[in-house]
């Protein structure tokens, strides 16, 4: 099962820069933080990065506390990124699009534009030693100020020419609805800017349904919304796409004890553009492959089930009619009933 898989092109299209380090990035990054900023010796930094297999989306995201200290200079941001890619690469991801959350690295000299530049030097070094294509989602966070998020949103606008592709809202999402921040995506749809909102991903099925009020073209995670109904129909009939992470989703959603739990396979039944993604390789200790491993086995999915998933995504991709023409075309060939691989 494995090979082939890991050989079929693949789409991410839901990735946290800072949650896909490799660990021995992390731990070099470390190393060379100035005393004052370092680590307490009491810290377990690898423990600290890979969260326990059950937990809470709050409890899930406290190991970013340990990540975004380490990306704060332009070298650590291009390098995370580039690694990023060609891990990805390595595995026949043809395209991806990376997120974060800019205003996260300027803690030391970086303005906002500075990292986001970064970023992105990162991203096209590494298209041009491994083919991969990929685009940059910038995130604003829920917790945050709406004045934080429209920041955000302009250094997308200024940057939309150079290879970022969207905007994303996230973050803990009790008592952090989506609605807050009404202006910042409005600002985004008023400058032609993509946007994806995460909800309905640790609990609250209800901020699908304000992701979709505010305009949403996809739903980053939407785990819970089979609790809503009426929202999960109105997703179906829309096409809105679900940006679905199996591993980061068992380790969040309370209801899932393994993967037989995960909705994807309802959605799908349902006809929604349900995707498959990687969310946070380090954190949740995964890669596109991975992913698919556990939903085939799980579902007892066939080539057909996941050319559609696969399909599904290059659909959803923040890209360009023509690029997505030709991500289109990878997948069918790969398919194509000439190719003998067995699942």
């Amino acid at each position: 099962m494995t090979d082939w898989l890991r050989r079929m092109p693949k789409i991410d299209l839901h990735v946290h820069l800072d949650g896909s380090l490799r660990l021995e990035t992390v731990l070099k990054l470390a190393r060379a933080l100035p005393p004052e900023q370092a680590f307490p010796d009491s810290v377990n930094l690898k423990s600290a990065v890979i969260p326990g297999a059950r937990g809470s989306l709050e409890e899930y995201l406290v190991a970013f506390d340990y990540t975004v200290p380490l990306l704060q200079t332009s070298a650590a941001l291009e390098r995370s990124a580039y690694e990023l890619c060609e891990d990805a690469a390595s595995e026949n991801v043809i395209y991806i699009e990376i997120r974060f959350a800019p205003l996260l690295h300027t803690r030391a000299d970086l303005k906002p534009r500075d990292v986001v530049a970064a970023v992105l030097a990162g991203m096209h070094r590494a298209e041009a030693d491994f083919g991969i294509v990929a685009g940059l989602i910038l995130t604003a966070l829920k917790q945050n100020s709406t004045e934080q998020s429209i920041e955000t949103v302009q250094l997308a606008a200024q940057f939309r020419r150079d290879g970022v592709v969207g905007v994303d809202l996230a973050g803990p999402e009790h008592q952090n609805p989506p609605v807050k921040h009404r202006k910042a995506i409005e600002f985004a749809h008023d400058a032609g800017i993509h946007v994806t909102i995460h909800a309905g991903e640790g609990c609250c099925p209800e901020q699908i349904k304000e992701a979709l009020d505010l305009g949403a073209e996809r739903i980053g995670h939407g785990v819970y919304l089979f609790q809503a109904p009426r929202t999960e129909k109105r997703v179906a009939e829309l096409g809105i796409p679900l940006e679905m992470c199996p591993t980061s989703n068992l380790q969040v959603a309370g209801f899932m004890k393994n993967y037989r739990d995960h909705p994807i396979k309802r959605y799908l039944d349902a006809g929604i553009v349900a995707t498959v993604n990687t969310d946070n390789r380090l954190m949740s200790q995964t890669d596109m492959t991975s992913e698919f491993e556990h939903l085939v086995k799980a579902f007892r999915l066939t080539r057909k089930n996941v050319q559609r998933l696969v399909s599904n995504s290059v659909r959803a991709a923040f890209a360009s009619d023509d690029r997505k023409r030709e991500l289109q075309e990878r997948v069918d060939a790969f398919f194509a009933p000439a190719r003998k691989q067995k699942p």
